[in-house]
C-alpha cells in the first residue's frame, strides 16, 4: 500500500470539489489489492473515477446511469475530529489509527438537492463481524446524526450485474467521438438512451439488436459519421 500523508492529500486538494473536478481522497495505485480495483470514465464528467472493489463497480455503473443522480463522489473522506468523537462516545477503537480518515464508498447527490450515502459490501455475511458492524456504525452514525445524510449499506451478491455490466459494456461509447462502425453506434445510442431496451434482465444481445435498430441509426463511414438517417 502506498502511504500518502494526510496533510499532503489536503494540500491536493482529496475530498474536495464535484463533477470533473472532484477528487477522491483515496487512488486505486495507493492500495494493494489493485486486482480489483478499477478506474472507468465518467462518461457524464469525464473524470476518471477511482473503485477500489468489484462491488463498488457494479454498483458505480448502476448509480451512474440514473438520470435522477447529479453527482458521485467515490472514497468521499469523514472529517476525522467527529469520527473520533464518534468513536470516543460509544467507546469503539477508531478504524486502523487516530490518525486515518474513514471514507464513504459514494456520496450522491441528486438533482432536486437531495444526498445519499452508500457504502459497498460484498454480502450480509459482513454484519456478522462486530468489527465491520462498529465501523459500518461509526460511519452511519457520522453521516445520519452529524450530517443529516441518510446512510444505506448495499451488497455485491444482491445487486443486478446483468444490468451493471450491460451499462458498462454500453457507455464505453457513450461519446459520439468513441463511435467508429455500426456497433458502436449502436450502443452509443443505447447508452445515450436514444433507443430505450431492457438492460435488466439479460445480458444483451448486440447483434440481434443491430438487426433491429440498423434502420434507425446514422450512417457511419470511415472515420465520419453520416447524419441523415437511413
Amino acid at each position: 500500500m502506498l502511504s500518502i500523508k494526510n496533510d499532503t492529500k489536503i494540500n491536493e486538494g482529496r475530498g474536495k470539489g464535484s463533477g470533473a473536478s472532484y477528487l477522491p481522497w483515496i487512488q486505486t495505485r495507493e492500495i494493494s489489492s489493485v486486482g480489483t480495483c478499477s478506474n472507468p470514465k465518467d462518461w457524464k464528467t469525464g473524470r476518471t473515477v477511482e473503485l477500489l472493489s468489484q462491488g463498488e463497480a457494479y454498483y458505480w455503473h448502476i448509480l451512474r446511469w440514473n438520470d435522477e443522480i447529479e453527482d458521485i463522489r467515490e472514497q468521499y473522506p469523514l472529517d476525522l475530529e467527529t469520527t473520533l468523537e464518534i468513536c470516543d462516545d460509544y467507546n469503539v477503537k477508531h478504524p486502523r489509527n487516530r490518525h486515518t480518515y474513514m471514507t464513504s464508498d459514494f456520496y450522491v447527490t441528486y438533482k432536486d438537492g437531495k444526498e445519499k450515502v452508500f457504502s459497498v459490501k460484498p454480502s450480509r455475511n459482513v454484519l456478522k463481524k462486530k468489527r465491520a458492524k462498529e465501523k459500518l456504525a461509526v460511519e452511519k452514525v457520522y453521516w445520519e446524526k452529524f450530517r443529516h445524510v441518510p446512510f444505506e449499506i448495499v451488497y455485491k451478491d444482491e445487486m443486478n450485474i446483468v444490468l451493471a455490466e450491460n451499462i458498462r459494456m454500453v457507455c464505453m461509447f457513450y461519446d459520439l467521438s468513441s463511435v467508429f462502425d455500426e456497433m458502436s453506434m449502436l450502443k452509443h445510442y443505447i447508452a445515450t438512451k436514444k433507443i430505450q431496451v431492457d438492460m435488466e434482465s439479460e445480458p444483451l444481445d448486440f447483434q440481434y439488436l443491430l438487426e433491429i435498430y440498423r434502420v434507425v441509426l446514422p450512417e457511419v463511414k470511415g472515420d465520419s459519421l453520416e447524419c441523415s438517417q437511413h
